[in-house]
């Protein structure tokens, strides 16, 4: 809790912090479940949170990306995302 009190206080509130290790986690669990499944691919939804950060983070899990506008498709992109995923 201290250090998320220190963090608003250096960047000001509100203020959005995302624990990568969680969502890496969370992600694996996920996948994990559906290892019986033998051309798995788990796409994460842009929709939900477009942070270019978090899209670099699945980008970096091999996971695929679901877009809805061409606002996502570029984001997706930017954060290293190709067509052929």
């Amino acid at each position: 809790m201290k250090q998320l009190l220190q963090i608003a206080e250096k960047f000001g509130s509100p203020i959005y912090v995302y624990d990568s290790n969680k969502i890496i986690s969370q992600y694996n669990r996920l996948k994990n479940a559906f290892s019986s499944v033998s051309s798995l691919k788990l796409n994460y939804a842009a929709k939900a949170l477009s942070n270019i950060s978090i899209l670099k983070l699945f980008n970096s899990l091999d996971s695929g990306l679901d877009t809805v506008s061409i606002q996502e498709v570029k984001l997706g992109l930017k954060a290293g995302f190709n067509q052929n995923q």
